[in-house]
């Protein structure tokens, strides 16, 4: 399957979980699916919260039959929250659902209302002479994750004009950051350099997207941030993300994440014996 056509799986199940009706989705009857790293039956979950998505951009990878997307939902009677979810596909229908919905909407490390109007520039074609490859891609993708865990922002390679987004806020070179718990602001590199305290392990490593010609990596990951003695800190846990990377001469563009917080040491549910989300 192409690209539009995996893209097209994930918009029918989308629609599909709008009107709660499971019939109307191209689901494998076996499909396997779960909710912020929770296994869910088909029907249950979102599927009886009258979901709305708004703001979806998705991406697809053929080699890997695999589609992600991220946006926002709104549930009956509930407020609008950060939402990414991945899909696998085979032979047009889906054996593999993958949600998470982000609790934190709105603070200094979320502002889901951004979330509704998408960096454009994550569908911009990159010129040929500054693609990078697909293990270019990953190799970007995971010097971030490489880079987070040893608290080392010389890892990843970033472009001068890289800013980051977690759950549609922006938390790089901003003043909002002054009035979180970092009191600072922070580059992409030294927000890693900041992170040493909480001893943070980012594992359960996937790359599901690795889109050559848009230069985007999309990225699944679990990482642990442990407490810091002395130090309330929201974000300790184990952050379970969506990470999604714009590669350009190879350098890192822009990052935007998807996250919720779970209990420390938490798993995503689908590692390592479903593997199958490694992009590789």
């Amino acid at each position: 399957m192409d690209r539009s056509q995996l893209t097209g799986c994930l918009t029918d199940l989308l629609s599909a979980l709008s009107a709660g009706a499971p019939e109307a989705g191209p689901l494998h009857p076996a499909v396997r699916c779960t909710e912020n790293g929770v296994v869910v039956e088909v029907g249950e979950g979102l599927w009886r919260r009258a979901p709305q998505f708004a703001g979806i951009q998705a991406f697809a990878d053929p080699l890997t039959g695999q589609a992600v997307c991220m946006g926002v939902v709104t549930v009956a009677g509930g407020q609008a929250q950060p939402f990414a979810m991945r899909v696998l596909v085979r032979a047009g229908s889906i054996r593999e659902v993958e949600a998470i919905v982000g609790s934190d909407s709105h603070g200094h490390f979320a502002d889901v209302s951004q979330l509704l109007k998408p960096d454009v520039i994550y569908a911009a074609v990159v010129p040929t002479e500054r693609r990078s490859d697909r293990d270019g891609l990953r190799a970007a993708a995971n010097a971030y994750w490489e880079g987070l865990e040893q608290s080392d922002g010389l890892i990843p390679r970033f472009n001068h004009r890289c800013d980051k987004y977690d759950n549609g806020a922006k938390t790089t070179n901003t003043l909002r950051t002054l009035l979180s718990p970092d009191a600072k602001v922070h580059s992409c590199a030294s927000a890693l350099n900041d992170t040493r305290a909480a001893r943070p392990r980012a594992r359960e490593r996937r790359f599901p997207v690795l889109d050559t010609e848009l230069g985007v990596a999309a990225s699944l990951v679990v990482v642990d941030f442990h407490p810091i003695s002395g130090h309330s800190r929201p974000d300790a846990g184990a952050m379970y993300m969506l990470g999604l990377f714009k590669v350009v001469d190879d350098e890192i563009r822009i990052i935007d994440e998807i996250r919720e917080i779970l209990p420390l040491k938490a798993t995503s549910g689908w590692w390592p014996e479903r593997g199958r989300g490694d992009g590789g």
